[in-house]
């Protein structure tokens, strides 16, 4: 087998196994997390700040926190949310309210994005768009018996339920988030669960994310081959002088093997 790209040069023979990133990988990021973002937003909102003139714009204020840049609309490349695990984001949250007078801590912050994750959890569907060649390369994948996981930063329950959503679960040996390990990316530890679950080299490994810290997680863990897309968060620029292959999309992958 070969990983190659469409100028037909091979990147990588005979690979082990393909790690993707979720968001901004597989998943369009930025419908995903504005979605996300403005019902934790709006929950916070109606928890603390009922009948206060300065709710819509506290709301705003956590929304821009979390990272949606509120003149695009879309996610900042930067994040924090798609980038940093989830008790850095309910942190920031925590820090928002409190500049706007309640004294409020993780804990009962966690609790009111665990109700945001329930409200969700009911109908993620419209929450989720899959990326351009996102299934074609799946099923290339898939009929060439290259195993597959999902690393992500999100836990690892919604990302599992994601994929059960769209039908996806079925491909991936191993879907897992950024609460399983001690470190989350750009540390190891995503890639090296997978590895050892696998029992594959990292030399035989490749990672794709629409993020540095993506290829740094790669790097960190010693994969073979990091592959930058550019149908996320990140310009071609974010990637320079790291140790990865950049392709626009998904589509622009393509595996060649020699057995059906």
């Amino acid at each position: 087998m070969s990983f190659s790209l469409v100028k037909d040069s091979v990147v990588l023979e005979n690979p082990a196994a393909v790690l993707f990133d979720k968001d901004g990988t597989l998943i369009d990021i930025h419908h995903y997390w504005t979605s996300m973002i403005q019902i934790r937003a709006k929950l916070i909102g109606k928890h603390w700040f009922l009948g206060n003139s300065k709710r819509s714009s506290v709301e705003l204020a956590l929304m821009n926190a979390m990272g949606v840049d509120l003149d695009t609309g879309r996610m900042k490349p930067e994040g924090p949310v798609g980038v940093k695990p989830r008790e850095y984001i309910v942190h920031v949250a925590v820090e928002e309210v409190c500049r706007n007078d309640h004294i409020v801590n993780d804990e009962s912050m966690e609790l009111l994005f665990q109700e945001a994750d329930r409200v969700t959890a009911e109908d993620l569907r419209p929450l989720l768009r899959l990326l351009p060649g996102a299934d074609t390369l799946l099923k290339k994948l898939k009929h060439c018996r290259i195993p597959m996981a999902v690393v992500s930063t999100d836990i690892t329950s919604r990302a599992r339920k994601a994929f059960e959503i769209l039908g996806l679960d079925q491909y991936f040996s191993e879907i897992i988030g950024g609460d399983k390990v001690e470190l989350t990316k750009p540390a190891p530890d995503l890639v090296l669960h997978v590895i050892e679950k696998l029992g594959c080299s990292a030399n035989d490994v490749v990672v794709i994310g629409d993020h540095p810290v993506d290829i740094k997680m790669g790097a960190a863990a010693g994969v073979g081959l990091n592959i930058g897309v550019l149908n996320g968060l990140s310009l071609a620029s974010a990637f320079q002088g790291l140790p990865c292959t950049i392709v626009p999309d998904l589509t622009s992958i393509d595996i060649l093997c020699t057995h059906a």
